[in-house]
């Protein structure tokens, strides 16, 4: 039981450091984009695709560690990404729009609840 715990928790570790990775990824790019004046609504769904690129490689290749079947995880994992992205845009949307809030703080509070919610849908729906 120790050894199943322990495994878990250095894989929970590694997802995280990788979400890290992308989250620099996606939110570097989105800063750069607003930066360029890109509307902020373009810029998210932009860097939400480096993003994907950048989680789907960590993810699949060194948190999960699954060698194998390449297109039936990117399809699987393109479908969560494109639920998390309709999420994602939806309260950036609302939040910037609806409540006045800045964009740039609007994207961190949006990506709260898909991050919390990933690893087990990666874990038990992507990669099984």
């Amino acid at each position: 039981m120790k050894r199943f715990v322990m495994l878990h928790i250095r894989r929970f570790t590694m997802y995280v450091l990788s979400g890290f990775g992308a989250a620099i990824a996606d939110i570097g790019s989105y800063f750069v984009f607003l930066h360029f004046n890109v509307w902020y609504i373009a810029a998210s769904v932009m860097s939400g695709i480096l993003g994907f690129a950048t989680a789907f490689l960590l993810h699949k290749y060194i948190v999960f560690q699954k060698n194998d079947a390449f297109f039936k995880h990117l399809v699987r994992y393109f479908i969560v990404d494109m639920i998390n992205l309709g999420i994602i845009t939806l309260l950036l949307y609302g939040l910037v729009e609806h409540f006045g809030m800045d964009a740039g703080i609007a994207k961190f509070i949006a990506l709260a609840p898909v991050v919390l919610w990933n690893f087990f849908v990666y874990k038990f729906f992507v990669y099984v």
